[in-house]
């Protein structure tokens, strides 16, 4: 088989690489041929002039006995070695080349034609042109019987290798596609969780309280607002003194000293070490955190048998007895912060109690919790770790009291952040509402537009408080005459979607926030909840979407009363009206009555979220807890230090205590039900209350509190120093 053969096969079998690189070796050996042959000439020319020189030597009479002798035995000496034949030659080819493909014939008859060489230029070896010639045709014969042989072999070794490459490609685009696949994957996680931490990370800087009051109404406001920061008796103490502030809190000076780590820590769950249900816990868990966990010292939990007992016994004098000795127990603490709140107390002194809990609470936090990152996630159901999410929550709450909307709105994204999937106090029903009054209308309408991890597009107040910051950004962008760039659509367009699909919204905003009815709502049927969804309830019974409504009208009536506001609404409600009576005409819109009965279907139900329950129960609206389903107002387990446990409740307390708190028939200061039939037993309620006020205001070190804002003193304040006018203890 010919090379030219051979490389037109290779090309026929799609092996163009192969063939060019035959060609390739062809082209080498065609050049190493002439360069023998011009070696052959060169020696042919050398000897000839040689035996020149020679003849010339003899004739000038020189003496050239030494080159003949040297000649001669150079004669002798390849006489005496073996002479190589063609034959001998082609046999060593043929037995060295077999099976190595066509592509070596080339390099076959090269070697042919160099033993043919070499036998003529031995001494007798050779029979002039006549045995070179001789010697090459045999080779040539050898060489094409070998190629004979070799064709049907080489065919199927190109078959083999055909098949061999098309499985690879077939193997390497499905992992091409499997990769790319995985890589998309990845990559839109990723994008996720970026998305997540954005939304939930919360700004440091803001979460100072006492920064914000002064950058609102100055240095004296804040050092009334918050007068036993770093003052004792009228002795001023010097700013460096002053106890270093926390992420969440900063220690005054009036507090018990913290003479040993408080027993709670903030610790990393191992999920290789931890059980089962924890481990599906987190790795069932999408939005990209880190687990913590918050554990008890020996020592606290010895204190904590003491306090639940306390607990069930209904003693608020042990209670507070517990936090004098223990001055830093943080379900003590949140215990007695709620009976003071919740029979008549100040609520300067119940704040304090919250913030000594949550600083408590930092001190025990791991060098890995960032609780401000928007990455850390706390186990909700250990009775550990609840009591952080109830501190972080009363805080929030009593800085909106204070006027400090920023910084609640900053605490109101951290306790979201702890657990974003469950929100077990119902973060999202006051984020929008923190984050308007924050004016932070920028974060509500990308917040509505990303979350992923709840359905905000069914909460009332998401709805109306995405038009509405919507129509703050319109408002201030029209001031600052730039182009509108941030709501993708006009406030006016997605004031008519909430009209339409939360139209039972309509009828309690507008009271609430003294505006003028149509009167064409009034029994108008679209405005009216499915009387399917009330039938057989009773009548201090909500459904989910009553309770949402009242808790977004109970927060947020107050910033749709502003004049433009106001006129604003009724333009979207005339244009919501002009939809639904077009509902009949050809051509008219439907997919609004569609969203609207996909939402009553799911919401306009009895049966209520834990989280919705547990957030009515600790919003301090005791008008809506009458609404909760009957066994959230039955149950006996749910104390003011941890209102409303999980059905999955992990308590390592529960084998100890037993069933007491079950037994138990009169409901202490703090509970979320107060008995009916308190008669006589509220008089005693009322003088164990001034007892338990006045050991507060005795030994906690937190006393004359007050009001956050309401002090007529102007502080006194000097640069470097601030002011305390407490008494010495």
């Amino acid at each position: 088989m010919s090379s030219r053969a051979v490389k037109k096969l290779l090309k026929e079998s799609g092996y163009d690489d192969l063939a060019e690189t035959a060609a390739m070796v062809e082209k080498k050996a065609g050049a190493a041929k002439n360069d023998e042959n011009s070696e052959e000439e060169e020696e042919e020319t050398e000897g000839k002039q040689q035996k020149k020189q020679n003849m010339f030597d003899l004739l000038m009479g020189d003496d050239g006995g030494h080159e003949e002798s040297s000649s001669e035995e150079e004669e002798s000496a390849a006489s005496n070695e073996t002479p190589r034949t063609p034959e001998a030659e082609s046999e060593k080819e043929t037995a060295g080349g077999r099976g190595r493909g066509a592509a070596r014939g080339a390099g076959k008859r090269k070697g042919g034609k160099k033993a043919a060489a070499a036998a003529a230029a031995a001494p007798g070896g050779g029979k002039g042109k006549s045995g070179q010639q001789r010697g090459r045709n045999k080779g040539r014969r050898v060489a094409a019987d070998v190629d004979e042989l070799e064709m049907s072999e080489l065919q199927k070794h190109l078959d083999e290798l055909r098949a061999t490459e098309e499985e690879e490609e077939d193997t390497e685009a499905s992992g091409r596609g499997s990769k790319m696949s995985a890589d998309d994957e990845t990559a839109s996680s990723a994008e996720q969780h970026k998305r997540t931490r954005e939304l939930l990370a919360a700004d440091v800087k803001n979460l100072d309280a006492e920064a914000e009051i002064r950058r609102m109404f100055g240095s004296a406001a804040a050092a009334a607002a918050n007068d036993s920061n770093g003052r004792i008796g009228r002795r001023r103490v010097p700013r460096h003194l002053m106890p270093k502030r926390l992420t969440l809190t900063r220690p005054k000076l009036t507090w018990p000293p913290l003479q040993h780590a408080p027993g709670v820590s903030v610790e990393a769950i191992d999920e290789a070490k931890t059980d089962a249900a924890t481990r599906r816990m987190m790795q069932a868990d999408e939005t990209g955190g880190r687990w913590f966990a918050v554990e008890h010292s020996e020592r606290f939990r010895a204190v904590q048998v003491e306090f639940l007992e306390a607990v069930v016994r209904n003693d608020a004098d042990a209670i507070a007895a517990i936090v004098y000795h223990h001055p830093y127990h943080v379900d003590a603490l949140l215990q007695l912060s709620e009976i003071i709140k919740q029979t008549g107390g100040e609520f300067g002194e119940a704040a304090a109690l919250v913030e000594r809990a949550l600083y408590a609470f930092e001190q025990g936090f791991a060098p890995q919790f960032n609780i401000a990152a928007g990455t850390a996630r706390l186990d909700f159901r250990r009775i550990e770790s609840r009591g952080l999410f109830l501190a972080v929550f009363r805080h929030m709450q009593f800085l909106a009291r204070r006027g400090c909307w920023r910084t609640a709105f900053e605490v109101n994204k951290l306790l979201l952040s702890l657990a974003p999937k469950r929100d077990p106090y119902g973060a999202l029903l006051t984020l929008d509402f923190h984050a308007m009054k924050a004016a932070q209308y920028e974060y509500v309408v990308r917040f509505a537009d990303q979350w992923e991890w709840a359905p905000v597009s069914m909460m009332p107040g998401w709805g109306f408080s995405r038009a509405l910051a919507a129509f703050m950004l319109e408002k201030q962008q029209k001031q600052k005459q730039q182009p509108r760039q941030v709501p993708q659509r006009q406030s006016t367009d997605l004031l008519v979607d909430a009209i339409l699909t939360f139209p039972t919204a309509v009828p309690v905003l507008w009271a609430k926030a003294n505006i003028d009815l149509d009167t064409r709502i009034v029994g108008h049927p679209y405005f009216e909840e499915p009387t399917a969804a009330l039938a057989g309830a009773g009548d201090s019974a909500m459904t989910h979407m009553q309770l949402l409504v009242q808790l977004f009208v109970e927060r947020s009536a107050a910033l749709y009363r502003v004049p433009e506001v106001i006129r604003w609404l009724q333009e979207g409600l005339r244009l919501a009206l002009a939809r639904i009576d077009a509902i009949d005409a050809a051509g008219g819109d439907t997919a609004f009555v569609e969203r609207k009965q996909r939402v009553q279907s799911a919401m306009c139900s009895y049966v209520v979220p834990e989280s919705v329950s547990r957030h009515v129960l600790v919003a301090d609206m005791e008008a809506l807890k009458a609404g909760l389903p009957d066994r959230i107002r039955s149950a006996t387990e749910s104390y003011a230090f941890d209102p409303l446990p999980p059905p999955d409740n992990i308590d390592p307390y529960s084998g100890f205590v037993g069933g007491m708190m079950m037994q138990q028939n009169v409901a202490m200061p703090g509970a979320f039900f107060a008995n009916a039939d308190a008669g006589a037993e509220g008089e005693a309620d009322a003088d164990l209350l001034q007892r338990l006020l006045g050991f507060v205001r005795r030994h906690l070190g937190d006393a004359e509190l007050g009001d956050p804002g309401t002090s007529d003193d102007d502080g006194g304040e000097e640069e470097g120093y601030e002011e305390e006018d407490h008494e010495d203890h």
